[in-house]
């Protein structure tokens, strides 16, 4: 059910736009982190913060970013202070969790780099695979004429990419590979894949790692939120 505010908005054109999702989850944020205290020292780092990240002169105010164009002054500094808001709440409200989720997600969360080479038919890939086995060619010289995917315009080497986001089953190979090593050419979703794991970067708790955590936390709580108000 909408709410008195949510019936002023044009819905169907947010949502033809993809942008409907995009003010609710902004709403939601709004809601919960609506109790948070921000300190005058808070908002005045947020707001310098702020201007560093967009360049702004904190002083004129200017120039002003182009996807908050059309916002005045005051509701810039406002943004400012929003975002910062929203990451406290962030923080005091998954914070204690985030090593936890860590632990349990670091192998998902571990980078790999690795060479590839997809092609539809399973004779090629078998080709392929033996002459980059017994170092007649490599993946840089093979990727421009035989590569089905973007990986033709990178020599065949894709990453820095999180294990979590590839296919599961290249993923699960790509996992107890060791750094180096050919894998034979195996099927994916109509594709086949000539592999070589070049680099495995563990995973590390660092700021950019626990700022994407607590941006993960979030998501999974607006999204259960929304299940429970449908």
């Amino acid at each position: 059910m909408q709410t008195p505010e949510e019936e002023f908005v044009p819905i169907r054109e947010l949502a033809g736009y993809r942008l409907w999702h995009l003010l609710r989850k902004a709403r939601f944020f709004d809601r919960m982190s609506h109790g948070v205290v921000m300190s005058q020292e808070e908002e005045e780092a947020a707001w310098i913060g702020f201007c560093e990240r967009h360049r702004i002169d904190p002083v004129s105010t200017s120039p002003i970013p182009q996807e908050y164009s059309g916002c005045d002054p005051l509701q810039l500094r406002e943004a400012a202070v929003r975002e910062a808001r929203i990451t406290k709440w962030k923080d005091a409200e998954f914070g204690p969790h985030v090593e936890g989720y860590f632990e349990l997600q670091k192998a998902r969360l571990e980078k790999v780099v690795y060479s590839l080479l997809r092609v539809r038919d399973a004779g090629i890939a078998s080709e392929l695979w033996f002459r980059i086995h017994e170092g007649e060619a490599s993946f840089a010289e093979l990727a421009p004429a035989h590569a089905g995917g973007a990986e033709r315009l990178t020599g065949g080497i894709i990453g820095p990419v999180a294990l979590g986001t590839a296919h599961p089953a290249l993923a699960e190979r790509l996992r107890t590979s060791r750094e180096g090593e050919i894998l034979k050419p195996f099927a994916v979703g109509g594709w086949h894949l000539v592999v070589r794991l070049d680099k495995r970067i563990p995973a590390v708790l660092d700021g950019q790692m626990r700022a994407g955590i607590l941006e993960e936390l979030s998501r999974r709580r607006m999204e259960e939120h929304e299940r429970h108000a449908n």
